[in-house]
C-alpha cells in the first residue's frame, strides 16, 4: 500500500467499495443499504470515517464567499436552519462568521 493510501480495515475497505458503487451508480446510501440489507447508520459513520481517512472525498460546501462590512464592532444577523428542520438565528461579528459557518455545516 502506498504511503498517500490511507489505511483501512477490511471493513472499511468494504463499504468504501459498496460507497463507490452507489457513487457510480448514482444511488443513495439509504438505497444502498437496502439493496445490502444493511442498518442505514452503519453505512452513514462508515462514509464519515472514510472521509475522515482521505479514503472518500469530503462533500462540496453549499457555503459562498462573501466580503464582509468592516469595522469589526458590527454585527451580522444569520438566519439559518438545522438538517432537522429547527431555525435558528444568531447575532455575530464578522470575525466569528467563518467559524461559525464551519461549525454549521459540519
Amino acid at each position: 500500500m502506498s504511503s498517500s493510501t490511507p489505511e483501512l480495515t477490511p471493513k472499511q475497505q468494504h463499504y468504501l467499495t459498496l460507497l463507490n458503487q452507489a457513487a457510480s451508480e448514482q444511488i443513495s446510501v439509504l438505497q444502498l443499504a437496502k439493496q445490502h440489507n444493511i442498518d442505514p447508520s452503519l453505512l452513514y459513520a462508515a462514509r464519515k470515517t472514510l472521509r475522515q481517512k482521505g479514503a472518500l472525498p469530503q462533500p462540496d460546501s453549499k457555503f459562498q464567499s462573501v466580503t464582509l462590512p468592516q469595522p469589526s464592532d458590527q454585527t451580522i444577523e444569520l438566519k439559518t436552519q438545522l438538517p432537522n428542520g429547527q431555525p435558528i438565528w444568531l447575532s455575530i461579528s464578522p470575525s466569528q462568521l467563518p467559524a461559525t459557518l464551519r461549525a454549521l455545516s459540519s
